[in-house]
């Protein structure tokens, strides 16, 4: 089956295989009783689809080592922080193709990010920039933290972005006054705030489609 697996990873690349199959690739090997597409479909599980993924948790499982444990994290956090140095390229960008960028930079993310994508006039990125890990609302984030990086860049737009790590697209009332008070805030200093989108590991919300701002 591991041969399958690697051959299959050969002829149509990473992206080609499953959650399970990438597992599988990593652990390398199972045991006499656990092979180990069986030890990579009970770590899939036991995790909760690697969103509980932890060394004593993965230790505890029949067939994994200490050393299987330790280079399946390593890969979780690598993909993690290639995802966190991915940016938009400096040209001008849907907002739909903004949405599926953010998306896949936090959206899976189990901590709340603010992420702050400044742009010209002419809607074309100058850059982007994770602003805050927390949770998200006026007594915790404070507009200049946006702001600050905006003049920085002399941006005269910016969109903000943030990620609800329970999966819910609603605005929530602190996110409604965070923004309310960051439009008031980009109004005195001449920013223009395009859109705040909440996303999740699957989609996202546009305050400006659903006329929060």
């Amino acid at each position: 089956m591991m041969i399958n697996i690697r051959e299959k990873l050969k002829q149509h690349g990473t992206q080609a295989l499953t959650t399970q199959e990438l597992i599988a690739v990593i652990l390398g090997t199972g045991t006499r009783d656990y092979d180990v597409t069986k030890l990579s479909a009970n770590v899939l599980i036991s995790s909760d689809n690697l969103r509980k993924l932890s060394l004593d948790s993965l230790v505890q499982q029949k067939g994994v080592g200490h050393a299987q444990a330790c280079k399946l994290l390593a890969a979780v956090e690598l993909g993690a922080r290639k995802i966190q140095r991915d940016v938009l390229p400096k040209k001008q960008i849907s907002l739909s193709k903004m949405g599926e960028h953010l998306i896949k930079k936090i959206g899976k993310s189990s901590q709340e990010k603010l992420v702050a994508v400044y742009l010209d006039n002419g809607f074309h990125v100058i850059d982007e920039k994770v602003i805050f890990i927390g949770t998200v609302d006026s007594a915790t984030v404070h507009p200049r933290d946006v702001l600050c990086e905006a003049l920085k860049l002399s941006a005269p737009q910016v969109i903000i972005c943030h990620n609800h790590p329970g999966g819910s697209l609603i605005a929530s009332p602190e996110d409604r006054r965070f923004t309310q008070r960051l439009i008031d805030c980009c109004h005195l200093v001449g920013v223009n705030l395009v859109d705040h989108l909440i996303v999740t590991p699957r989609d996202y919300l546009s305050f400006k489609a659903q006329d929060l701002i």
